[in-house]
C-alpha cells in the first residue's frame, strides 16, 4: 500500500539466521519455552526480505529492531546485537538497531554497551522490564543509566518473554504476566530510576501493560523519600485531592512525561488505544506492530495502522502516533 505519511515502528522484533538456527535446534519445533525465554520462532523473525516486503506494502517508512533474548547470555546479547547492526549497515533509511545487554552480568553488560555504541554505531537500548533476577531498579542498572543518560540514548522496554513465576497454560505467560511486568516496571522507573536519572526516555511496551486501568492506584501510592508527608498518611493510599495538597500531583506527572508508549500488544483493538488516551497523550504514543508476532502480514499491520489513524482526535495526532514523535525521539 502505498503512503505519504512517515510511518516508525518502535515494536518491531528480528532475529539474526544463525541465532534463529541455534534457538531452533534447541527447541525442535515452533516455540521455544525454557526457565529463561518463551518465544514462537516465526521463520520470518529471521527474514529480512520479508520484513521489507510486509514494511513496503503497508507503507512502513522505518522499523526499531530490538529481540528478547538477551537473558541467555552475553554471547547470545552479542550475536543479537552484531546482526541487528549488521542490517541497519544495509539498509540505514529502514532500519535502527537497539543495543540488548545482560544485565543479570554487570560487568558483561557494561561492555556490550561500550561496544555497541562505539564499534557497532547503535542508537538506542533495549531493556526487558526485568532480567531473570534483576528488577529493573536494581542499583547494579545505574552504571549503565549513568552511560546511557550521557549519550542521550532512548530505551525500549520489552517484558521478559517468560516474567518469573509466569504459568505457559492458557497463553497466560503472554496475556497476563507480561502486561503486568511492564507495569510493576513502570512503576519501578518512576519511583527510582527517573529520581536519579531525569534525563532518560523509557518506551514502555504494549501501551504500558495496565497502566491505563491503574495509573490512578500507582499514584495514589506515590511516596518519594523526600515527600514532606505527615505521618498519619505515610504508607496509605492518597485520594486525588491529598495527592495535590502535598504536592505529589505535579511531581509523578512530571515523571510520567519521560514514558512513551507503543501501541503493540492489543490485536488492533481500539478501546485499548482509547484508554491510553485517559493517561498520556497522543505525543507519548508510538506506533508498535510487535511484528512478525502479533502482525504477522502486511494486511495485520495495516489493520493496526488504520486503529492508529481511526483513533485519532486531529491531523496532528495521528501523524505524531504514526511517525514524528518516534523521529523526534530517535532522532531520525
Amino acid at each position: 500500500m502505498a503512503s505519504t505519511e512517515r510511518i516508525v515502528d518502535v515494536h518491531h522484533h528480528y532475529m539474526p539466521g544463525a541465532l534463529f538456527e541455534r534457538l531452533a535446534a534447541q527447541a525442535g519445533g515452533r516455540r521455544i519455552v525454557t526457565n529463561e525465554i518463551s518465544l514462537t520462532l516465526n521463520p520470518a523473525r529471521r527474514d529480512l526480505e520479508q520484513h521489507l516486503k510486509v514494511m513496503d506494502e503497508a507503507g512502513i517508512t522505518l522499523s526499531v529492531l530490538t529481540d528478547q533474548v538477551q537473558v541467555m547470555g552475553p554471547e547470545v546479547a552479542r550475536m543479537l546485537n552484531d546482526g541487528i547492526a549488521e542490517v541497519e549497515r544495509k539498509h540505514p533509511k529502514r532500519f535502527l538497531g537497539a543495543i540488548h545487554l545482560p544485565v543479570h552480568e554487570p560487568e558483561a553488560a557494561k561492555r556490550e554497551l561500550a561496544r555497541g555504541t562505539d564499534e557497532l554505531g547503535l542508537r538506542a537500548v533495549a531493556l526487558l522490564a526485568s532480567h531473570l533476577h534483576v528488577q529493573i531498579d536494581d542499583p547494579v542498572m545505574d552504571p549503565l543509566y549513568e552511560s546511557i543518560q550521557r549519550q542521550g540514548l532512548p530505551i525500549i522496554i520489552h517484558p521478559q518473554s517468560k516474567p518469573l513465576g509466569s504459568d505457559t497454560i492458557y497463553n497466560l505467560d503472554r496475556c497476563v504476566f507480561r502486561p503486568f511486568e511492564t507495569t510493576q516496571a513502570i512503576v519501578r522507573v518512576m519511583c527510582r530510576v527517573l529520581p536519579r536519572f531525569p534525563e532518560l526516555r523509557f518506551v514502555m511496551p504494549h501501551l504500558g501493560g495496565g497502566a491505563s486501568s491503574l495509573k490512578g492506584r500507582m499514584m495514589a501510592f506515590f511516596e518519594p523519600e523526600d515527600a514532606d508527608v505527615p505521618g498519619e498518611l505515610k504508607g496509605y493510599l492518597k485520594t486525588q485531592s491529598e495527592q495535590k495538597r502535598l504536592g505529589l500531583t505535579e511531581r509523578y506527572e512530571k515523571l510520567f512525561r519521560a514514558l512513551y508508549f507503543d501501541t503493540a500488544g492489543t490485536g488492533a483493538w481500539r478501546p485499548a488505544l482509547e484508554a491510553a488516551f485517559n493517561i498520556t497523550s497522543a505525543d507519548r504514543i508510538m506506533f508498535g506492530s510487535d511484528y512478525p508476532l502479533e502482525c504477522k502480514s502486511a494486511a495485520n499491520l495495516i489493520e493496526s495502522l488504520d486503529m492508529v489513524r481511526d483513533a485519532a482526535r486531529s491531523p496532528e495526532e495521528r501523524d505524531a502516533m504514526l511517525g514524528s514523535t518516534s523521529a523526534e525521539l530517535f532522532k531520525l
